[in-house]
């Protein structure tokens, strides 16, 4: 593989403590990956605000990685106006890199372009603003501003794809973009490196059955239908407990409050744990292999990082057929998937994992066969190889 000089943007923000860089778990392990194939890589990246450092909990390994800080993280409108004094100066200082990857969607994707010296740029896209704003409530101004703004920077941002090499992360987004961008690769984005598998066979063999969500704690990821559908099998007489590890963006936490509300409302308070945020690695990994079936009923994804953290911890998933899911994972083979919304077809999913020894012992296996293709390793070989101008079709798989 050849070595390279690279640079990454994205609107998360970061730290430095004793010149270390801290970042976000899910970002900073791809980072950590990244770096150790490449000769030198720049993170063009804001600071974090004081609330923001709250999610900055993994320290980046690596040495040869330097932060070129844009400063403190602004809202997105003050970004979109004042990219040019964000952006300009600090672009100057990555003519020396290969390229640039800016992870998509984010308010300046747009305006790069604008200021890129010597340097290739590709987008990686890992979601869709537009599908997004399609869920919004859109009940009150605010929510009706943020419903227009998210259309005008995706009208935008598309407009530049047209130029521009492009790294996806699911066939759907691969779909949207296959006409669109210049040309366009299926990179998964994935937090699971080949170290982090754990084989079992089959789980879902104690006196106590354990059901785990782990993610952004939302009540657009299916969350109050969990608790719902907790309450009937108990009801019903099925031992299971309901682990929730997971963060807000509030650090008051009105959407955990409101969820233990109505645990306590069905009388299953005592069932139901939050275990907070685990930080990625052995913390997260401990609660994937305690547990017996993994469920994640989102009304909307792309393709969730958990599902392939679960799939390699050797447990079963229970994943609502929305966004990328579908595309690659099949119901009954590698996992049960359900409609979004459906309280009773999560009660269902879980009860057929329990009763269903061989199905259930199938599907961890074949996850397993999935995951393996997910890993870091995997993907970022194969990024580096499009980077490099390794024979990779343009417009593949």
């Amino acid at each position: 593989m050849k070595k390279m000089k690279l640079a990454f943007y994205y609107h998360i923000a970061i730290e430095q403590e004793n010149g270390t860089i801290i970042i976000p778990g899910f970002l900073g392990v791809f980072i950590d990956e990244l770096a150790k194939n490449i000769d030198e890589l720049f993170l063009v990246m804001h600071q974090a605000t004081e609330e923001g450092k709250r999610s900055c909990d993994y320290r980046l390994k690596s040495t040869n990685i330097v932060w070129l800080n844009l400063g403190m993280k602004t809202p997105a409108w003050h970004r979109e106006i004042f990219h040019k004094a964000i952006l300009k100066e600090k672009l100057k200082l990555i003519s020396c890199c290969d390229a640039l990857i800016i992870r998509s969607p984010t308010p300046l994707a747009a305006y790069f372009y604008k200021y890129i010296n010597c340097t290739k740029l590709y987008f990686m896209i890992v979601g869709d603003y537009v599908e997004g704003a399609e869920h919004l409530k859109k009940s009150g101004i605010r929510d009706k501003l943020i419903y227009l703004y998210l259309h005008y920077n995706d009208f935008f941002f598309q407009k530049r794809i047209k130029k521009t090499d492009v790294f996806v992360n699911s066939p759907a987004l691969y779909k949207k973009y296959f006409n669109k961008a210049k040309n366009i690769y299926q990179i998964r984005t994935t937090t699971i490196s080949a170290d982090d598998f754990f084989s079992r066979e089959d789980t879902c063999k104690g006196l106590k059955i354990e059901l785990l969500y782990t993610g952004r704690i939302d009540p657009a990821k299916g969350l109050f239908e969990l608790v719902e559908a907790t309450a009937m099998l108990i009801r019903e007489n099925y031992p299971v407990w309901l682990n929730i590890v997971g963060w807000e963006d509030d650090k008051s936490s009105p959407v955990e409050k409101k969820l233990k509300q109505r645990a306590t409302e069905l009388s299953i308070l005592d069932r139901v744990k939050f275990h907070g945020k685990k930080s990625i690695g052995k913390d997260l990994n401990e609660m994937y292999r305690m547990a017996d079936i993994y469920i994640i009923p989102s009304y909307h994804e792309g393709f969730p990082r958990t599902i392939w953290e679960a799939m390699a911890n050797g447990l079963p998933v229970i994943a609502t057929a929305v966004g990328g899911i579908p595309e690659y994972l099949t119901n009954r083979v590698n996992s049960l998937l359900i409609e979004p919304h459906s309280v009773a077809q999560i009660k269902e999913g879980v009860i057929e994992l329990v009763l269903n020894q061989d199905m259930r012992k199938k599907i961890i296996l074949e996850a397993k066969y999935t995951a393996k293709e997910s890993t870091q390793e995997y993907q970022i070989n194969k990024l580096l190889s499009i980077l490099s101008g390794a024979n990779y079709p343009l417009k593949n798989e």
